[in-house]
């Protein structure tokens, strides 16, 4: 029966975008089973399957059709966008840029794309008291969407660095799993902070933990 929904799907853009939103549609419903069985034994397990299913789609996503334009219509693509990074927000360290917000966004969308001057204006209205994140420029430029665990992030990053005694940016890109890029606006936003100090060489800049200040909290 799969087979046969697999090639009935791809006949045509228009039946694999329905097929598409059938997909996301039973995904919805085994994660609403799912987090009925969250607190019973193999809780982790539940949880971890119903993030994956999460991560599969949006089913009904906000359009200038059902929801204006304008302020509301950017509103309401913040609200849909922060429900949808709030699990890969934490799962990458509480960063992301907004490139790969933009790129994460349109892929659970599937239909119904949004251009990057809409993505951008929609994290504009996120807030930390509302949605749990926010919208941020690095010194550098470089925009990012910062969930409201910064100290958490950092706390990771000093006893990272602690335990590696001293990282470059692409040392920390490697241990933690995050694009290059992120990696080096972290620990610039380390430095910035006076949790981190560095030493310039030959061989490149290594980041090293400030021993003369206390650790963030919380």
């Amino acid at each position: 029966q799969l087979t046969e929904k697999a090639v009935v799907s791809t006949q045509s853009t228009g039946a694999l975008m329905d097929k598409g939103k059938d997909m996301v549609a039973l995904a919805e419903r085994i994660t609403v089973k799912l987090s009925e069985k969250a607190d019973s034994p193999g809780g982790d397990e539940t949880l971890e399957l119903k993030s994956h299913l999460l991560s599969i789609g949006i089913s009904n996503p906000v359009t200038r059709e059902t929801h204006g334009t304008g302020t509301k219509y950017h509103a309401s693509l913040g609200d849909e966008l922060a429900r949808m990074l709030r699990a890969p927000l934490q799962q990458c360290g509480g960063v992301m840029s907004v490139s790969e917000v933009y790129c994460r966004y349109n892929r659970a969308r599937g239909v119904a794309l949004v251009s990057p001057e809409d993505v951008v204006n929609a994290c504009k209205t996120l807030t930390p008291a509302h949605h749990g994140m926010e919208l941020k420029r690095f010194s550098s430029g470089v925009l990012v969407v910062e969930g409201d665990n910064f100290n958490s992030v950092m706390r990771t990053l000093v006893d990272t660095i602690t335990e590696n005694t001293c990282v470059s940016a692409l040392t920390l890109s490697s241990i933690m799993a995050i694009p290059l890029m992120l990696a080096r606006e972290r620990l610039m936003a380390g430095e910035q902070h006076g949790l981190l100090c560095r030493d310039e060489t030959e061989e490149g800049i290594f980041f090293y933990k400030n021993l003369f200040v206390e650790e963030p909290r919380g």
